[in-house]
């Protein structure tokens, strides 16, 4: 798990990759964060699993195509939904 993401440092009570996701869209909220930086600086090669799933709970995830053949992708959170108890009490243990 890294340590800092955009010279923030990622909490101690982020444990699995699904965590440190939503803590990475929360934080950065209407920021862009590429699929490279998922990739190589959070070492999350399944992000697009995640984000469908973040969408599923009620986050505006866009996806932003950049032009070109660089495989380049960005995604921006808009909104996330109201924390549920069920993640605060996950957070907590």
């Amino acid at each position: 798990m890294p340590k800092y993401f955009r010279g923030v440092v990622i909490p101690n009570y982020i444990r699995n990759k699904s965590q440190l996701m939503r803590w990475v869209f929360e934080t950065f909220q209407g920021e862009k964060i590429s699929n490279w930086d998922l990739a190589t600086k959070l070492h999350t090669l399944r992000y697009g699993g995640y984000i469908h799933n973040l969408r599923q709970e009620g986050y505006d995830i866009e996806t932003i195509r950049t032009k070109g053949k660089d495989g380049l992708f960005y995604y921006r959170c808009n909104s996330v939904p109201e924390l549920s108890q069920e993640f605060m009490e996950e957070l907590n243990t």
